[in-house]
């Protein structure tokens, strides 16, 4: 399955079209329902690609730090994959509980993208709608396809800045989805 992910991965020319790819795949790898992607901005995650997720939603996540209790930000903070099987029973999870209930999911996965060098770029989460836990073998895999999905997002950068592409691609996503 890693070999097909990174095929269709790597068929992508732009950045936004591989962004939009490796969502899809590990959001299909999981079986989740949702699913995110947000880029870092200085400190911050921005939202850049989603996928189920609600305009409250995206509005709770729009830019989240290190010193968030949600997934992504514990995911963040400690460098490392941050598994939630079930956010009402999570007390750092606490502050985001009316937004999951809101959206419908009770369940959440927060993957670093960080490069072979260790550069984190962003972080891919996939949401359940039922208490869960992805297997060993599905964390795995997307910790090998983080690696290889941020060393190919990161030579699609080219010239430009991963800040400023993350700024151009929340903003139109919010335009879209928040509007």
């Amino acid at each position: 399955m890693l070999e097909q992910m990174t095929q269709r991965l790597q068929a992508q020319r732009s950045f936004e079209a591989a962004i939009e790819t490796l969502l899809n795949d590990v959001v299909a790898l999981h079986g989740a329902e949702y699913g995110d992607l947000q880029l870092l901005v200085g400190e911050d995650l921005v939202v850049v690609a989603q996928r189920g997720l609600s305009a409250p939603f995206l509005r709770a996540f729009r830019r989240i730090t290190k010193a968030d209790g949600c997934a992504c930000g514990r995911a963040l903070r400690e460098g490392r994959t941050i598994v939630v099987a079930d956010v009402m029973q999570d007390p750092d999870y606490a502050a985001f509980h009316a937004e999951a209930t809101a959206a419908g999911y009770r369940a959440v996965q927060s993957t670093p993208i960080a490069t072979s060098r260790g550069r984190v770029l962003g972080m891919v989460s996939t949401l359940f709608a039922n208490v869960h836990e992805p297997t060993p073998i599905e964390l795995e895999t997307l910790a090998r396809f983080s690696r290889v999905a941020a060393d190919y997002l990161e030579h699609l950068l080219g010239a430009d800045t991963l800040a400023a592409k993350a700024q151009r691609m929340n903003t139109a996503l919010y335009a879209d989805a928040v509007a």
